[in-house]
């Protein structure tokens, strides 16, 4: 439109030229020079103006091109009405989603990265204790067949200890694949639970239990992940308590929430250990959870179930006092209670 009004004012120019000199031919090419040139330093000055945008837009994605994906192009601001503007709109909509996909990847990656250094650790300790059993034998250092019955066990336990590692990263790994929400059924999650307790006290019959099951509870979710979720609380109790130390499950429904509620009266947690007992492989007694056989998965096997479930959990600890651990799954939806 600019450029269409200044040519347009040219050629006005150029007609009054022509009448007011009476058609004297240098005049009319002074005057058309002159449009001309106005029309034309108009002209570069507007594109320039409008184009400023696409410069930004093109010194942006180089800036990106090199790695720095933090830029945007912020002329997008000034003029969100145009073709431009729509275009840097858009553009810094596609950055922002391939900067998330980017962090997000570099995040996985980090986290791999650890699962295969800590699980490498992990499984490095049994596999020594098997070699060192085995040397002995072949060199002869087992005099008699009490001291071979004694390597066979150590080795079998050892075995034992690998098998629960690795069954506890294929689930893992299982859980970090699970997309597909088809398979999730009604479950009775009262029976789920109260099983669960039986097989805990089979286990342990002395340690003083308190349960307390609300019946007719089915919630939508996949049995086996809930029985695995159940059975790892059961078992962080077993595993970080004295055996006569109380305990308590207890599960109950509202209109609002289906609640499970594991308490210890055991030793507690460390504040400064809470914030990662949900990570895998950690452990905030790192010798003692070792030396009677865990993996330090249990906890993250209950996160991930968790999520999975669309459920939250709360963990509450006061050091010498004992740990409380609270399931909360959402009513409705795709996790929905229903009472029968």
């Amino acid at each position: 439109m600019v450029v269409t009004a200044l040519c347009a004012c040219a050629m006005a120019g150029t007609a009054c030229a022509w009448f007011s000199t009476d058609g004297d031919p240098a005049a009319i090419v002074i005057v058309e020079v002159a449009g001309l040139l106005l029309v034309a330093t108009a002209t570069t000055a507007v594109v320039r103006r409008e184009l400023r945008p696409l410069e930004h837009a093109a010194a942006t994605a180089d800036s990106i091109a090199a790695g720095d994906l933090s830029h945007r192009v912020t002329e997008a601001a000034t003029a969100p009405a145009t073709e431009v503007g729509r275009l840097a709109v858009a553009l810094n909509g596609m950055l922002d989603q391939i900067e998330a996909a980017l962090t997000a990847r570099e995040a996985s990656e980090d986290r791999m990265r650890q699962f295969v250094a800590d699980a490498s650790h992990e499984l490095r300790t049994p596999l020594q204790s098997l070699r060192g059993y085995a040397e002995l034998y072949q060199h002869g250092a087992l005099p008699d067949t009490a001291a071979v019955d004694t390597a066979m066990d150590r080795m079998a336990s050892e075995i034992q200890r690998m098998s629960r590692l690795v069954e506890s990263l294929l689930m893992l790994a299982r859980f970090d694949e699970e997309e597909d929400e088809a398979a999730l059924e009604p479950v009775d999650l009262s029976r789920v639970v109260a099983e669960s307790c039986l097989d805990a006290a089979a286990v342990e019959p002395g340690r003083p239990r308190s349960v307390r099951v609300q019946e007719g509870i089915t919630i939508l979710g996949d049995e086996a992940q809930l029985r695995s979720l159940v059975a790892n609380l059961l078992g962080n109790i077993r595993m970080h308590t004295a055996p006569d130390a109380p305990c308590g499950i207890e599960l109950s429904a509202t209109r609002e929430a289906v609640v499970l509620r594991v308490e210890d009266r055991g030793p507690g947690i460390p504040p400064e250990s809470q914030g990662y007992v949900f990570d895998r492989f950690y452990r905030a007694d790192k010798g003692r959870s070792r030396a009677v056989g865990g993996t330090g998965l249990g906890l993250s096997i209950v996160s991930a179930v968790t999520e999975l479930h669309h459920a939250q959990v709360r963990l509450d600890s006061v050091p010498g006092r004992g740990t409380l651990i609270e399931i909360v799954f959402p009513p409705g939806g795709r996790n929905g209670l229903r009472s029968r």
